[in-house]
């Protein structure tokens, strides 16, 4: 298995840089076409009703100039960046709104790579939120600063018998495959450790199936957060990647995620791998 197409977050400042960087690194593992996209917002401008329309279309032209600057900008980052590493590449530039235009781009790629803990979002980059619940593709949440290479580390998969988990877990495979090393990492109440273990012992002979080597570890629940056992167990074995199922549901008109998603995403120095 293997990885054709990535689409990756373009935006303004070093992180996008770091990122791009990273996505042209798994370009070239896995010979893929790249896609970089920058999406320019047009926030609503503040402005006083009694100064008439006039001025208010003015505002929203300077808006929508920023917004296209914006774009041209990260185009030529993303273009400066790929140039110098030979990738097979284009992109995709647009004013609207980055979430629901990220989403809409990644039908035309296998994974999609997003900065965690944006202060852009989500008018000016996509919302990590956004995008997993509605793209319908696994999605890599690069963090700010990223410890180590999500290829070529170890890997821990946070295993838990369900949906999201195994959809993260199938998109994964290809990262897996490259890892050095692969734990699948579950947490459960002591009276269910028994029936967990027979449960990770079919995902390990699925790995097996791919080539991939993996070693079962249970965890007993305790009163911290699941995300932070789950987070000094990769961080304790050095891992590059954390492969999580991704949770959460509609509220009114937006996503909301669930708390171990939400902490991993906040919280974790290294890249993480979601699917919904």
């Amino acid at each position: 298995m293997t990885y054709a197409s990535l689409l990756v977050a373009v935006d303004d400042g070093p992180e996008s840089d770091s990122r791009l960087e990273l996505a042209c690194d798994l370009a070239n593992a896995f010979n893929a076409h790249l896609t970089g996209l920058c999406v320019g917002s047009i926030a609503p401008p503040l402005y006083d009703p009694m100064s008439g329309g006039a001025m208010v279309g003015e505002l929203f032209t300077l808006y929508r100039d920023m917004a296209q600057a914006e774009v041209a900008s990260a185009r030529s980052r993303f273009e400066t960046i790929v140039r110098a590493r030979d990738i097979e590449a284009d992109w995709r530039g647009q004013v609207g709104f980055p979430g629901e235009a990220c989403s809409r781009a990644a039908r035309a790629a296998d994974l999609v790579i997003l900065g965690g803990r944006n202060p852009r979002a989500p008018y000016h980059a996509p919302d990590v939120a956004d995008v997993l619940m509605g793209c319908g593709r696994p999605v890599l949440v690069t963090p700010p600063t990223r410890l180590r290479n999500p290829v070529g580390e170890p890997a821990l998969v946070a295993w838990k018998d369900c949906r999201e988990a195994r959809l993260a877990l199938a998109a994964a495979i290809p990262l897996l495959q490259r890892a050095r090393g692969v734990t699948l990492y579950s947490i459960c109440p002591a009276e269910e450790t028994e029936a967990v273990k027979a449960d990770q012992a079919d995902v390990i002979r699925h790995l097996a199936r791919h080539e991939i080597s993996a070693e079962a570890v249970t965890a007993l629940k305790v009163e911290a957060p699941a995300s932070r056992q789950i987070l000094d167990e990769a961080l304790a074995r050095q891992a590059g990647l954390i492969v999580a199922g991704g949770y959460g549901h509609a509220r009114l008109r937006e996503w909301a995620l669930g708390g171990v998603t939400r902490d991993l995403i906040n919280d974790s120095p290294v890249c993480l791998c979601l699917a919904h």
